[in-house]
């Protein structure tokens, strides 16, 4: 990988340019490439001990620079770029990202990175601080080929924002051979790890006729009924209909025509249950029609799971 347009690929060049990004002099930073237990030099072989990421994973760079010397994380990820240099393995992908991310573009801009890159040149400790899990994007699809299924991805306690150093660390010490695990520790809180594209604790429509299962952009997954522009009471209302058995929910003609009135129509033909309606909603009892996707997808794996006992 070029690490500037026309520039030779040079043990020089590299700790030149990887200097300017780490905020150290380029004698720093062969100094500390020179730390017992690493011994990196230009005079042995330092510069395919650095092109080779199987020689130096990025786990030990880590430890070296950030835990070693107080280098900002950050700031190696994007001098990893220049301490590869051109002889990295995998430069001669041909895999790039055309169309460059939004968060890609940000970073070069933030510390004058002037690369064109490419899919195969990124790792964890590049891509993670990238990764949006609710975007379906070339970031997403690269993480997905490299850990496929693997629970990796920590969240900060009880939200939706990720734990990016901590997924990182965790993840540079799988390169290392550590066991994988269940859970890691952020913020002093153990919190589960996710797979790529899952979000914790994400909430979506329940379908008013089925219990414990979700609508697909407003649509239902089992009659097909569409409930988009319908108000979440009409939709707690129709619950409260199901839970009573005054209605059919697999009577998607029916129900369809049904879900067209107003609740101010539907009081006036189900009563009853208008009233029963009427007092949940008094006692703060009405259904929240919310769900997460875990549960979805519980109810995905288990056919047999739909509530037919109306």
């Amino acid at each position: 990988m070029s690490t500037t347009q026309n520039t030779p690929d040079t043990w020089e060049n590299r700790i030149e340019q990887s200097a300017k990004i780490l905020g150290i002099t380029p004698q720093r930073l062969e100094e500390i490439l020179r730390s017992k237990g690493y011994e990196i030099t230009k005079e042995d072989n330092g510069i395919e001990m650095l092109s080779d990421e199987t020689v130096t994973p990025f786990g030990d760079f880590r430890k070296l620079f950030c835990e070693d010397n107080e280098i900002a994380l950050p700031k190696l990820r994007l001098a990893m770029k220049y301490l590869r240099g051109t002889t990295s393995p995998s430069a001669t992908s041909t895999s790039t990202l055309e169309t460059i991310d939004p968060d890609i573009m940000e970073l070069q801009r933030r510390y004058g990175v002037n690369v064109k890159l490419k899919l195969d040149d990124l790792g964890a400790e590049e891509l993670i601080p990238l990764y949006k899990p609710n975007k379906n994007n070339k970031i997403t699809e690269v993480l997905r080929k490299k850990y496929g299924s693997k629970n990796i991805v920590a969240f900060k306690p009880d939200t939706n924002e990720i734990a990016t150093e901590e997924t990182i660390n965790y993840l540079a010490d799988l390169e290392q051979g550590y066991n994988e695990e269940e859970t890691i520790e952020v913020d002093g809180e153990l919190v589960k790890l996710y797979p790529i594209g899952t979000i914790p604790n994400q909430m979506v429509d329940e379908d008013p006729l089925y219990v414990g299962f979700p609508l697909k952009r407003e649509r239902s997954t089992l009659n097909r009924i569409n409930w988009q522009g319908i108000p979440i009471e009409t939709r707690q209302f129709f619950r409260v209909l199901v839970s009573r058995k005054e209605i059919d929910p697999e009577n998607r003609y029916d129900n369809n025509q049904l879900i067209k009135n107003k609740i101010e129509e539907l009081k006036n033909i189900f009563p009853e249950a208008y009233m029963e309606f009427k007092e949940m909603k008094k006692n703060g009892d009405l259904p929240k029609l919310q769900m997460s996707l875990t549960e979805a997808a519980a109810k995905k794996n288990n056919p047999f799971g739909i509530n037919r006992s109306y």
